[in-house]
């Protein structure tokens, strides 16, 4: 029976898509550096998950082939390590996808998923160039291959934002844009694409509403028990200009994504 193998699938994404694996008893295997945590006993998809782990370590080159059997035709590859970078400083997620791609190459893979970010061509972040140039590396591949570029998951959001309200003053743009998208929609879409036939190129999805940092600061405030205000920041810097310019911004907009202010209800009711 051919088997879906989820390459970093023990993070927020790939827990998410073992759900949905498990319910539509799609056969997967999970490959990652560490196990898969059970947090009580009664997280019964974990429990599960647990006989489909197999332990890969993409940046020792290990593990690779013994997880991808003849049964495995489809990979899903979220693994990734933004604050990791080689000795001479080269993002490691290069390392990864270089490592990845040797190892698939004799094998029978009929369809390669990344997940990337919107904005990773036009943003100057150095996380965001290693993830272009794997984008890269997969495409002159030649094996077959979808690309979904997403925005930033709710969670990320609100740590960006919890980061700038850090400073004495908080200080945020209102002309820096963002569209916050929740992880299940991701999870869902990635779900769909890989019953389907490669695509050989790249699209977006995004969250349903795009807001300001100015906005997402102040909703987040008065979402939490104590009260704030917020002073704008003017924008300064390419990396600045590049969020007011909605780079990291996109058209493709994901229904099955909750609002920024859903996730703030489900997760400080009052």
């Amino acid at each position: 029976m051919v088997k879906v193998l989820i390459v970093g699938g023990t993070g927020p994404v790939g827990q998410t898509l073992s759900k949905l694996f498990l319910s539509s008893q799609t056969p997967f295997l999970i490959g990652s550096r560490n196990p898969i945590s059970i947090n009580n006993e009664n997280d019964n998809v974990a429990s599960q998950s647990t006989s489909n782990w197999i332990h890969m370590d993409l940046t020792k080159n290990e593990g690779i082939n013994k997880s991808i059997d003849d049964d495995v035709d489809t990979i899903l590859y979220l693994a990734s390590l933004p604050q990791a970078t080689t000795n001479d400083g080269q993002p490691i997620d290069i390392t990864l996808t270089k490592n990845l791609l040797n190892s698939i190459q004799k094998k029978n893979i009929k369809h390669l998923v990344y997940l990337s970010i919107v904005g990773v061509d036009k943003m100057p972040f150095s996380y965001y160039k290693g993830k272009l140039e794997c984008e890269r590396l997969i495409k002159e591949s030649g094996i077959p291959y979808t690309i979904l570029r997403a925005t930033q998951f709710h969670s990320l959001v609100e740590d960006i934002a919890n980061y700038l309200l850090n400073y004495p003053m908080d200080i945020v743009s209102k002309v820096a844009k963002i569209q916050p998208i929740q992880v299940e929609a991701v999870a869902m879409e990635l779900a769909k694409i890989v019953k389907e036939p490669p695509l050989n190129s790249t699209y977006d999805i995004g969250g349903r509403k795009i807001y300001t940092m100015k906005e997402i600061a102040d909703s987040l405030l008065e979402a939490r028990p104590e009260k704030e205000s917020t002073v704008n920041m003017p924008i300064i810097g390419e990396i600045l200009n590049g969020f007011a310019e909605g780079y990291n911004t996109c058209d493709n907009i994901s229904l099955n994504s909750n609002t920024w202010e859903e996730y703030l209800a489900n997760k400080y009711p009052k």
